[in-house]
């Protein structure tokens, strides 16, 4: 369900939808936690809507998430994949987090199918593998076709 936490004026966050953490004593009765988790930053537009990604993968610094930030434009808005690193033991602290985007749309990627598209600048990232010196990450570009991208670890310094 949807969560708003209200920040006062001046504030470096910006009320609205957030990622949040829950917890459940049973796995069928759930509680949202008390505190936000990732949430809008006042300073930028480009995720003023946000959401999940790829599920969550353990770092030797915590637990290194990759969600989408919606910037509003047009019909459904720019989507971009960015990034957080949440505190290992305790992932509903938020110990970084990148306000530039990681993954952004590459129109060079869709040019042969331009004329099946239906959306463009959308970048959905929905996976993640650890492959030594770097990430595979994996992505949807438009809706209508799927992206590899090799990201360096050095990125989420």
């Amino acid at each position: 369900g949807d969560l708003y936490f209200a920040y006062p004026p001046g504030s470096e966050w910006r009320a609205g939808p957030s990622i949040n953490l829950a917890s459940s004593p049973d796995a069928l009765h759930w509680k949202p936690y008390d505190k936000p988790g990732i949430r809008p930053h006042a300073a930028t537009m480009a995720t003023a809507r946000r959401g999940g990604g790829a599920p969550p993968i353990a770092t030797p610094e915590g637990w290194l998430t990759l969600w989408h930030g919606v910037e509003p434009s047009g019909v459904v808005g720019v989507y971009r994949t960015y990034w957080s690193l949440l505190d290992r033991d305790d992932p509903s602290v938020v110990l970084r987090t990148s306000h530039d985007p990681l993954i952004e749309a590459n129109p060079a990627l869709t040019d042969p199918i331009r004329d099946l598209m239906y959306l463009d600048n959308v970048v959905f990232t929905t996976g993640i593998v650890d492959a030594g010196d770097h990430y595979v990450v994996a992505s949807g570009e438009a809706d209508l076709a799927c992206r590899i991208t090799h990201i360096p670890k050095s990125a989420f310094a």
